[in-house]
């Protein structure tokens, strides 16, 4: 990795840590969680709102400040008096965001009003064409529609850009495909970064006011531009990890508390115990992948001169293939967990040689443990193998976790059923 490339993916995490200031610096405001959050038109919250939902977040009533949303979907509908910060897999905004908007999503669909500026990441990414952007747009995705309408400037980072509504400032694109047709309209200038030229319907009604100018890539520009791509990349998957350490913290705290302990006590003990896993893991896939295999054995044993033979095979395969499903399953997420576990403790190894005091299990430390581990697993070659050596150690501690906890529930039962004293019958003078 050369110094420019080094400096571009540096630039770019410092870039995510100023977006989230905010989140950290007013999270004591409202917060609510839950498995699926709605704000009614009767809700009118005169504070900033933190939502953390596990399925739906639906807002239609009136927020006057900030709303920031951690969920797998969130519906927009009525009016946030501040900023929309969304971090979730599906957002479609219909209501009205008085300030900027800042989405870190899969997919977007903005048909509402956002008073001044949107910063949009995802895969897909629709203005439609009763969205409206008061001021500028800058979008990063894989396929950009923009059919409403921008007041300012437009600035899209895309593998296929289409362009069909009003742009009041100037449009620069750099895409692989690109089309504008009817009706578009751009009063500013065209400026477009593509492999080839883009379709502009100029004889279907597409209007520019402004200059078009194609910069075509030079040698070295694409692989500029696709190290960008890459670091929307790890962008996303340092936002997606922080989202679910909060709720490994929400939910699991004394369990997330402990293992952070033991990764940083035990070290080789957990890099043991991760290794057993991860054994697991692979036999419980193989178990998986034969249990398939011989479901169809089965059935077609049944539907042959063997019914009997497939009948057993059948059984038995269905038996085995949820539980090693469940194996495999559980192998994966405790794998990716132990890369959290690993961020919680490099991020307060970090925060304690900055202060003296650094209080396990904060939001900070997650942040900066995860920027650092960005950082570290981009080293070639060496960082993939710290990577996974990184993650086994994590999980090895989250199972010696989860063992001494259980150890130590199980205990205080005993103990407590020990001390109790059974009651005395009493028994009346004759």
């Amino acid at each position: 990795m050369n110094n420019n490339n080094f400096r571009f993916k540096v630039h770019s995490i410092i870039v995510l840590v100023f977006l989230l200031i905010p989140i950290f610096s007013v999270f004591g405001s409202i917060v609510e969680t839950g498995d699926n959050i709605q704000f009614t038109p009767l809700h009118r919250i005169e504070d900033d709102v933190y939502a953390f939902g596990g399925k739906n977040i639906s807002m239609d009533g009136f927020i006057d400040g900030d709303f920031t949303v951690f969920t797998y979907s969130a519906n927009v509908n009525g009016e946030i008096n501040g900023n929309g910060n969304f971090f979730c897999r599906m957002l479609d905004h219909n209501g009205k965001i008085d300030r900027s908007l800042h989405a870190f999503v899969e997919s977007a669909n903005i048909n509402g009003i956002v008073g001044r500026s949107a910063l949009v990441f995802s895969n897909n990414f629709v203005l439609s064409s009763n969205g409206l952007v008061e001021r500028d747009l800058y979008a990063c995705c894989a396929r950009a529609d923009v059919g409403g309408t921008v007041k300012g400037n437009v600035n899209i980072h895309a593998d296929d850009a289409r362009i069909y509504g009003i742009i009041e400032g100037n449009l620069d694109i750099e895409a692989r495909e690109i089309t504008i047709s009817q009706p578009a309209v751009i009063r500013g200038n065209l400026t477009y970064h593509s492999p080839q030229a883009a379709r502009i319907d100029t004889a279907g009604g597409v209007i520019i006011l402004g200059t078009t100018k194609w910069i075509p890539p030079e040698h070295g520009k694409e692989n500029e531009s696709s190290l960008f791509r890459k670091m929307v990349v790890t962008i996303s998957e340092i936002l997606a990890a922080f989202l679910f350490g909060l709720l490994v913290m929400i939910l699991f705290k004394r369990y997330a508390k402990e293992a952070v302990e033991q990764l940083g006590n035990r070290f080789i003990v957990s890099l043991a115990a991760g290794t057993i896993s991860v054994v697991v893991f692979v036999f419980a896939v193989i178990v998986a992948i034969l249990s398939a295999i011989t479901f169809i054995i089965g059935y077609a044993l049944i539907s042959g001169d063997a019914p009997a033979a497939g009948a057993l095979v059948l059984t038995l395969s269905t038996i085995i293939f949820p539980i090693s499903t469940f194996c495999a399953v559980s192998g994966g997420i405790l794998f990716y967990v132990g890369k959290i576990i690993l961020a919680f403790l490099f991020g307060f190894l970090i925060v304690k040689a900055l202060k003296k005091q650094a209080m396990p299990l904060s939001k900070t430390q997650l942040l900066a443990g995860l920027i650092a581990l960005a950082l570290i697993f981009e080293i070639p070659y060496l960082g993939v193998v710290l990577y996974i050596l990184g993650s086994l150690t994590g999980a090895g501690a989250i199972m010696l976790a989860v063992r001494k906890i259980n150890f130590e529930i199980s205990k205080s039962r005993t103990d407590d059923a020990s001390t109790t004293i059974p009651p005395t019958s009493s028994t009346s003078p004759s």
